[in-house]
């Protein structure tokens, strides 16, 4: 035989995949996606894939299942793999598709192979596709994340740094060294009661035929519980699965012992440790627990993780050969349910190397489970519960309640620890009927299955779907209507890039695209003698060139420093703004706070809040028209007007208060609108600060709808969440980094003893203020993923919300983001566009493969024949 390097014998695992006389019916295909964002050298990345081949044995080797005394794997000695390239109109969804049934013959290695696939002219997809007998979904993530330091290698010309890879037949001499007596001992009596446990069936089937797939996206903060959870208390997730769907099982068929399967990683730590090795490692072996009586989740689950650690050094087993020692005849099953555990590494190197690439997050595409029912978690920044089940076995229905069940289980266990296992069957009672779960995603989506799935979304208080015509329609009575929208502003407060030419590019585009998609402001600071914000130092003089090139926006300033200015001065220029724009003119007042400002007005440093109240009242005077006492140049006293006369007869006026609960109150009892912002205090103190200033307002007397709460946000909206981060985790970091008073806020809610002008603890701060000033201080995300803080902002009663969108992210990719933001604005303002927009992508999330053709209607109620008004 020609081109051969080594032969020898199929390890158990791939003789279960392979082999009768259960073999998968189709070819296990898998693949790992990630759209392309950038230009490929396609040349580079065919070599690159050659050198990955040549590393591993296991991608040169081919299977001969046939012809031989008994069935053999070959590795070839040369291979030469082309990148393919292909098109597909009809999408990336049906092209996996295709490709799992076009297959890989086992007979012509390798198997694995790469694809650049182009769905639209301007679209392409990197896709790694690869054969389940010759790696595992782990060994291929390393095989990807080899090939793209391979082709960063190649593209910079230097070296990939990688160690030399071991040779498959490592893996098998490892387990003949094994033997089999102690895993014997071992799986026989862990499994003395090999029967498996049985959820109840619509129907008897053969193999699967029709898969389904439920999917159950956990929102971020339970999910963030169930991981936080797990570090706290080093367990696995797949430990806390297994226990999970345990308790599940035992609910539901009563049984205290169960019977389930569970993936092995199929190789111990120490063949893990040193130089790469990929193959298949990974199988599947029964899993048999025992649920005490008595206890606590956390107790249980800290005993279960000791017996899965010790149980690892017999997971080089097989299915047959568990089959042999337990004396069962190949046709009896061992699990009709399967678990499977998906934890990104501890370093997740894979996804900062796509995207240095110009690639995005690389997704698993597995193939489709040849069992009744699996049940997959994977970990992420939302914790995805997957259950893929046999349509014709399983109703719809049941799934929905199912994995319904688990979600609120896998909540309380993370939350309540130290509750009594005895109870948690109340938990799963309550959940089965009220869950937010996903309907059906297998060949068709009737409207049974949706109703039970948009029935406990959140926002939604009641629901019926119908069949209209050729669509669904769903009349949604939402939870809540909301009485008062949210205002959209523009606000900047950027650093001169003293590299720039065209400084005020984004300001003046930003405001003209604000104008256009009706936006409530744009904002700009007085700000002197610093960089930061350096190239705003006269806002009137920025707000007039706006006035000529913008119809509708509101033009104010982000701060007057009024002690730095002649009330005079003040009300003049504002006027002429007010008169060049037709009455759009507004101001937002501050007392000052840095020292070299007033080197324009020294003498009011020291009563700097008191002057700016003084110069206040005299502003307004001047705007009514009133003359105000001054003293002229031969010290004569005068009483002046400004010119010109304003258009509006008062001029809207906020107070910019930081973080004195007092300054909110008297701007309240003024009467005057208030802006506040982030820096230096938590959402939630600044919302009850804003609380202060509207029952100050009120018991002055001043109407609700005559005032503006305005809360200033570091905003970034995108289409992708990974993008977004890419994006502003930098530039925003460095700005955080640059404001003590938002570091030392940090440091104080920790509770930290450190030193803050200290380099490493400064950076440290400011890596972890990135992650959680993002999640709970600031619009940045996708248009959804932003609504649940704007429903923050509308119940703690703010009006407006001023986008800070200049705070270091590039010109062109913030002028991109406006558009997403501009959506965001529009679906906070119509609550019909809001519902069908959330509800649509909560289908497509939960459905994955199913597209309903599913329309959203508002109602005020629900009858049999009319639905009611639409709201």
């Amino acid at each position: 035989m020609k081109n051969v390097e080594d032969v020898y014998r199929l390890t158990p695992a791939q003789r279960e995949l392979l082999l009768p006389p259960s073999p998968v019916p189709e070819a296990p295909l898998e693949h790992l996606v990630a759209d392309v964002r950038g230009p490929l050298d396609e040349a580079l990345l065919e070599e690159a894939l050659r050198e990955l081949v040549r590393r591993h044995t296991a991608l040169r080797t081919a299977f001969f299942l046939q012809g031989m005394p008994e069935p053999m794997q070959v590795v070839r000695e040369k291979l030469s793999p082309a990148l393919e390239r292909a098109d597909a109109p009809q999408g990336l969804e049906s092209w996996l598709e295709a490709d799992r049934k076009r297959g890989m013959g086992l007979t012509s290695a390798p198997l694995v192979r790469l694809s650049v696939v182009r769905t639209a002219p301007e679209a392409s997809f990197l896709v790694f596709a690869w054969h389940a007998a010759a790696l595992d979904a782990g060994a291929a993530r390393l095989c990807l994340e080899e090939l793209l330091r391979l082709y960063q290698a190649a593209r910079g010309k230097g070296d990939a740094g990688l160690e030399k890879a071991r040779p498959f037949r490592e893996y098998l001499a490892w387990m003949e060294a094994q033997g089999s007596g102690d895993a014997e001992t071992h799986l026989r009596e862990a499994l003395k009661d090999p029967r498996p446990t049985l959820l109840a069936v619509r129907s008897e089937a053969g193999p699967v035929t029709v898969s389904g797939l439920q999917q159950l996206l956990l929102p971020a903060t339970e999910s963030g519980n169930v991981l936080a959870f797990l570090r706290k208390h080093k367990l696995g997730l797949g430990t806390l699965l297994q226990a999970a769907w345990a308790l599940m099982l035992r609910h539901h068929t009563g049984n205290a012992e169960v019977v389930f399967g569970a993936q092995v990683p199929g190789r111990t730590a120490t063949l893990v440790q040193g130089r790469p090795l990929v193959g298949r490692f990974a199988h599947l072996l029964p899993r048999r627990l025992s649920i005490p009586a008595q206890g606590t989740p956390l107790r249980w689950l800290r005993a279960l993780q000791a017996e899965l650690s010790e149980a690892q050094r017999h997971e080089h087993a097989s299915l047959s050969q568990v089959r042999q020692w337990l004396k069962l005849p190949e046709d009896v099953p061992l699990f009709q349910s399967v678990v499977l555990a998906w934890e990104p590494p501890e370093e997740d190197t894979l996804k900062p190397l796509a995207r240095g690439l110009g690639l995005g997050s690389f997704r698993h595409v597995s193939a489709p489970p040849s069992f009744p029912l699996t049940v997959e978690a994977v970990a992420g920044e939302r914790l995805a519960l997957r259950l893929h089940h046999d349509a014709n076995r399983f109703a719809p229905l049941d799934v929905i309640r199912l994995v319904g069940q688990l979600a609120a289980l896998l909540d309380v266990i993370a939350t309540q620890p130290d509750r009594e296992l005895s109870t948690l069957g109340e938990v799963l009672d309550f959940a089965g009927g009220t869950a937010r779960s996903p309907a059906t995603a297998s060949t068709s989506v009737g409207p049974e299955e949706l109703r039970a799935l948009l029935a406990w979304h959140p926002e939604v208080r009641a629901v019926d779907v119908r069949v209209e015509g050729s669509r669904l329609v769903a009349h949604v009575v939402p939870t809540r209507r909301r009485a008062r929208k949210l205002d959209f502003g523009l606000f900047f407060f950027a650093d001169e890039d003293a590299g720039t030419t065209d400084k005020y590019r984004l300001l003046l585009e930003a405001a003209k695209f604000g104008d256009a998609h009706g936006f409530s402001s744009v904002s700009t600071p007085e700000r002197h003698f610093h960089e930061h914000g350096g190239i705003y130092p006269n806002p009137s003089l920025l707000a007039a060139g706006l006035a000529t090139m913008t119809k509708h926006i509101g033009l104010r300033a982000g701060s007057v420093v009024l002690p730095l200015q002649s009330p005079f001065r003040v009300a003049e220029e504002w006027s002429i703004v007010d008169n060049l724009s037709g009455g759009r003119a507004g101001i937002s007042i501050a007392s000052g706070w840095v020292p070299n400002d007033f080197a324009l007005n020294p003498e009011a440093f020291t009563r700097k809040r008191d002057v700016m109240w003084e110069n206040l009242e005299k502003v307004e005077r001047l705007w009514r028209g009133e003359s105000v006492p001054a003293r002229d140049g031969v010290g004569k006293e005068v009483d002046l007007k400004v010119f010109p006369r304003p258009i509006q007869p008062r001029l809207p006026t906020w107070v910019t208060c930081a973080t004195d609960p007092a300054l909110f109150e008297r701007t309240g009892t003024g009467g005057y609108n208030v802006l506040t912002s982030l820096l230096g205090q938590p959402l939630e103190e600044a919302l009850e600060k804003i609380g202060l200033y509207h029952a100050a307002a009120d018991k002055a007397g001043h109407a609700r709808d005559q005032r503006t709460a305005t809360l200033m946000m570091h905003t970034f909206v995108g289409q992708d969440v990974d993008d977004v981060l890419d994006t502003v985790r930098a530039p925003l970091t460095a700005y955080l980094r640059a404001h003590v008073a938002l570091m030392q806020t940090m440091v104080k809610s920790l509770d930290l003893q450190v030193d803050i002008n200290e380099p490493k603890w400064a950076d440290y701060l400011a890596s972890y203020a990135f992650e959680r000033y993002y999640r709970s201080g600031a619009l940045i995300g996708t248009v959804t993923s932003c609504l649940p803080m704007v429903d923050k902002l509308l119940a703690g009663d703010v009006d407006e919300v001023a986008c800070l969108i200049d705070f270091g992210v590039g010109t062109d990719a913030v002028l991109q983001s406006l558009t997403h933001l501009a959506e965001l604005k529009r679906l906070v303002q119509d609550e019909s566009l809001r519902m069908e927009r959330v509800l649509t992508e909560y289908l497509a999330e939960r459905l994955p493969g199913a597209r309903p053709a599913l329309s959203v209607r508002l109602t005020d109620s629900l009858s049999a024949e009319h639905p009611g008004p639409t709201l």
